[in-house]
């Protein structure tokens, strides 16, 4: 009881000194995500006000560290703009048709399982109209992110286990409610909603954030 007590004392305090990540949502699927040292752009930089979704200010292409990935689900241009990317000294990674217009000294290429410093990213090849798309488990101090792009199919967020957060799109929400399914996940994180629609099915583990808010995941 006494060897329980301790191994339980131990994790909770390597629980307490591992790094928290800050998640400020940018607009429609894009996040700077940060664990003060290294930074992750998920689906950015995008084309400003594409379609029908959120526009951003020019200040925005900015990391608060050097070290700085995008991960990009695919390469419509509400998720990615090469020429925007190109304004900056970051890395990036996605699907071949994203990396084909990246300078090839700034791409990291994508396996199953990838390392970016403290970050290890698991890769879901996920259908999306005729494009490259890939869904992705963020594995980063002892956390789980589940980032969904605009995949329509709920099977990889239904496999992916034990996560902190699950970031996905309105249409994958309602899927999930409307079957009936629970993720298996701590959180849930609506993106990709324009600047007036509110999800009344969210509840009280589920966010949807407005462009500025700041997520903190600990």
């Amino acid at each position: 009881m006494l060897i329980l007590r301790m191994a339980a004392a131990l994790l909770l305090l390597a629980s307490s000194q591992r790094p928290s990540l800050e998640a400020r949502f940018i607009g429609n699927m894009a996040f700077a995500i940060s664990d003060g040292t290294t930074t992750l752009m998920t689906d950015f930089p995008y084309e400003s006000g594409y379609s029908v979704y959120n526009e951003y200010p020019a200040s925005e292409i900015r990391s608060a560290t050097k070290s700085t990935l995008a991960l990009i689900t695919h390469r419509h241009g509400d998720h990615w703009e090469p020429s925007l990317f190109a304004k900056t000294d970051w890395q990036v990674a996605g699907p071949e048709d994203v990396i084909a217009k990246a300078p090839a000294h700034r791409v990291l290429p994508l396996a199953d399982r990838t390392t970016f410093g403290p970050i290890v990213i698991e890769r879901i090849r996920t259908p999306h109209h005729d494009v490259g798309h890939n869904s992705y488990v963020v594995n980063w101090h002892g956390r789980r992110l589940y980032f969904s792009g605009d995949t329509e199919e709920t099977a990889s967020l239904m496999a992916s286990k034990n996560l902190d957060v699950a970031f996905i799109s309105p249409w994958i929400f309602q899927a999930v409610v409307k079957a009936g399914l629970k993720p298996d996940a701590k959180r849930i994180v609506i993106y990709h909603h324009t600047a007036t629609e509110r999800i009344t099915e969210c509840p009280a583990r589920c966010t949807q954030p407005r462009q500025g808010d700041t997520i903190r995941i600990e």
